[in-house]
């Protein structure tokens, strides 16, 4: 019979093309890693690899196994985090992630709602790129992210993710900018310095660099001081309303677009929650308030 562990040495291998990086992967030596795909070449009679170099090419016969592979690796990963989470207590203090992008009236939506279930609960916010948030989800560091989609909604198979919508985004610039109060075409916007926070550059989001000369800024406060004085930027009305209602900024109108475009938003979180209780809802607490927003 072929064993789960056969299934994660060949799905590794496959993946990464060498025995010796798959062996680092799952944390075993790389002779039982061979051994492993030995066995399951010897069960079978055919070849899943042959070696390159230092490569290990996978047969057609491996090809055609993989999809199935990957599914049941995930799967068996998915049941361990959650069979060994499953004696986890309550929670009292939270790490949450979220990318300068995301709506502050969302954060603070969830937050509200989160500490009506749970009053003493402690929510700590931090601001970091997609990668080191999903990398710090699976390592069990931070209980979910809020992030913008980038179309791969499984970068790992112990992340779960759920869709809460989209999100405007807007255009805008200091209402003593140059930039003309009018609506105006991209090309002629991309002839004026664009302001960038440097979270937008590192998911590649799609409204970055739009402009022939843009500045990178990580504080989003110094990027709307930056804002007031010469430039422009894409960023959520909403982080912007205190600043336009104060008569710093205006909105930009181009032609060839609508008004505001709209930015996908995914909750990721790590499998294991599901085996709690209070995890499980917070979770749904997150869906909720995106839902009650209209995202």
């Amino acid at each position: 019979m072929i064993s789960i562990e056969q299934v994660a040495c060949f799905t590794s291998v496959y993946e990464l093309k060498s025995y010796s990086a798959a062996s680092q992967r799952l944390g075993k030596a790389r002779s039982t890693v061979r051994e492993r795909i030995n066995a399951l070449e010897d069960m079978m009679g055919v070849e899943l690899f042959s070696i390159e170099g230092k490569k290990a090419i996978p047969s057609n016969v491996a090809h055609r196994l993989y999809p199935r592979a990957r599914l049941l690796a995930r799967q068996s990963l998915e049941f361990e985090n959650i069979a060994l989470s499953a004696y986890q207590g309550e929670l009292n203090n939270i790490t949450a992630y979220h990318d300068s992008s995301i709506p502050s009236k969302l954060l603070l939506g969830i937050e509200a709602d989160i500490k009506s279930l749970h009053p003493t609960i402690i929510i700590n916010w931090l601001q970091r790129d997609r990668n080191h948030c999903l990398q710090q989800i699976e390592a069990g560091e931070a209980l979910f992210a809020v992030m913008p989609g980038m179309g791969n909604l499984h970068p790992s198979a112990g992340i779960g993710n759920i869709n809460l919508g989209s999100f405007p985004l807007s255009i805008f610039t200091s209402v003593h900018s140059a930039i003309p109060d009018e609506p105006i075409s991209i090309a002629e916007l991309a002839t004026f310095r664009q302001l960038i926070a440097e979270n937008d550059i590192t998911n590649e989001l799609r409204h970055t660099k739009l402009s022939c000369e843009f500045e990178v800024v990580t504080s989003q406060n110094l990027l709307v001081d930056k804002l007031k004085v010469d430039g422009w930027t894409v960023c959520s009305p909403d982080n912007m309303k205190q600043h336009i209602t104060s008569g710093d900024i205006r909105e930009i109108e181009l032609e060839e677009a609508p008004r505001m475009v709209r930015q996908d938003c995914i909750l990721f979180y790590n499998m294991s929650s599901k085996a709690s209780q209070q995890e499980s809802r917070i979770l749904d607490v997150v869906a909720r308030v995106a839902k009650k927003l209209n995202l």
